[in-house]
């Protein structure tokens, strides 16, 4: 059977403000999202962001940075580092401002989390608004809510399931607040 590639998404680029990355506590929604903002924009005074180029297409969301590193010789070398996010791996995306927001399902070996939230600074709000409504055509896409409506569902009865160990675990000395923030970590 041949792979029928959609072409719901005319390819754009946008040059924009990386902020960071932080991990997420939820795979869709705003409660997820915000505190992220807040904390990388908070960042940002101290810390300036990195201007990359973020590529949407039917595919999903190439990140384009350029770098310059030292190379053996003396001279400065120019590379381009190029990470590539399918469009199943976008779960949510949040627009505050001029800063795109977006949650994504991938894995990240150094910290063993599959759920970031990337933030973006965009030039206007104008071009916010485009990137979040191309982002938002993907998340929308019927195979993808349905992926994310199967996760969420495999994940609430393990919530459930903390949220009795919790108040079990007041009884062996540990608060529940303990056990939660155990449970974060």
């Amino acid at each position: 059977m041949a792979l029928k590639l959609r072409k719901d998404i005319k390819k754009s680029s946008y040059y924009v403000w990386f902020l960071g990355a932080k991990e997420s506590k939820g795979l869709r929604g705003s409660e997820y999202v915000l505190p992220v903002i807040k904390h990388l924009e908070e960042r940002e005074k101290d810390v300036e962001p990195f201007k990359v180029t973020l590529q949407v297409s039917h595919k999903g969301l190439k990140i384009v940075q350029n770098v310059v590193s030292q190379g053996k010789s003396s001279k400065p070398k120019n590379e381009t580092i190029k990470h590539f996010i399918p469009h199943n791996t976008i779960t949510c995306v949040y627009q505050h401002e001029d800063v795109i927001a977006c949650i994504l399902l991938l894995f990240n070996p150094v910290t063993k989390c599959p759920l970031h939230v990337h933030a973006y600074r965009c030039d206007s709000l104008e071009t916010a608004s485009l990137l979040k409504q191309q982002l938002q055509t993907l998340i929308e896409r019927p195979e993808n809510q349905k992926k994310f409506a199967e996760i969420e569902s495999r994940l609430k009865p393990v919530k459930e399931a903390k949220k009795v160990e919790s108040s079990v675990g007041s009884d062996t000395g540990t608060s529940t607040r303990e056990s939660e923030s155990s449970e974060e970590r």
